[in-house]
């Protein structure tokens, strides 16, 4: 008996730290953090993919909005399940005639979330390589993610994707528009981010060894919080086991919302972390889509 109410006082123990911490908002410093992963995470599947199958993810951790409410989320902690992440099985399809692979998601899943929609990675070359300069692929998505508990993420672009470009150095890496649109189980928008570069980004490298973001920049339109923010990148460095930088710094100024007319800066500290600071204040962050390879 009394072993029984002390498991019950370490659930609720359990549930309401959960809430506690589930209380709090994502703000703009989260916002700016997760997308700047997401573009990195981009510019990585692309170089590793120019030449193969390798299958982009939507997202390597799953994105916190799609773990359900703080009690849900507590009791998959005290009482794990298993889920088979069926979509690292599948590749892309072979290389069509006008140098098209694309790889249908199917419903497949992965952290307890079901994968529906399409990726595209259409070449400029018949034969689907980027070899030389001048090569050049662009990675399209329309992919839906639905969480266990409800809520969705869709990923679409818009402005039509991200490009890679081969050229003498390494590679020019331009997104001419991704959206990703995070909805809760309720139905109620908690995100809508778009991203497109303002200055093509510039890679030198040809593999994560040495792979290394030397200029460019890249705007962030945040949508339900009304602000846009510019961020120059300067020598973002990957290692040879993350799919992210994981040094190097990108600075800029935030236009609308509460931070308005503030500085802002991003520096890597690690694979998948990172501190993003507005106006001197300063948030550590995790990037849902960089991870450990």
């Amino acid at each position: 008996m009394i072993l029984r109410q002390g498991s019950r006082v370490v659930l609720l123990t359990v549930l309401v730290a959960a809430v506690a911490a589930g209380c709090r908002k994502k703000d703009e410093a989260e916002q700016i953090g997760e997308t700047v992963g997401e573009a990195m995470s981009g510019l990585d599947e692309s170089v590793a993919g120019e030449s193969s199958a390798m299958l982009p993810m939507p997202f390597r951790r799953v994105p916190a909005g799609l773990k359900g409410s703080p009690w849900q989320r507590a009791i998959d902690g005290v009482i794990p399940s298993a889920y088979a992440a069926t979509c690292w099985e599948p590749t892309f399809s072979a290389c069509s005639a006008t140098g098209v692979r694309t790889k249908d998601f199917a419903g497949c899943m992965i952290g307890g979330a079901t994968v529906e929609g399409t990726a595209t990675l259409t070449f400029n070359r018949p034969l689907c390589v980027v070899l030389t300069a001048g090569d050049a692929v662009t990675r399209t998505a329309d992919i839906t993610v639905t969480g266990r508990y409800g809520g969705t993420l869709a990923i679409t672009s818009p402005g039509g994707g991200q490009t890679l470009t081969k050229t003498a150095e390494g590679f020019e890496y331009s997104v001419g528009g991704m959206e990703r649109i995070l909805t809760g189980s309720g139905g109620r928008t908690l995100f809508d981010v778009a991203t497109r570069t303002t200055a093509p980004i510039v890679v030198t490298g040809s593999s994560r060894a040495d792979l290394k973001i030397v200029s460019g920049s890249l705007e962030i339109d945040h949508k339900v919080a009304a602000y846009k923010v510019t961020l120059t990148a300067n020598n973002l460095a990957w290692s040879s086991s993350c799919n992210c930088a994981t040094s190097g710094t990108l600075t800029g100024t935030v236009s609308g919302g509460k931070h308005d007319g503030k500085s802002a800066s991003v520096t890597l500290t690690g694979c998948g972390e990172a501190d993003v600071t507005i106006d001197g204040d300063t948030e550590s962050v995790t990037m849902d889509r960089c991870t450990a390879m």
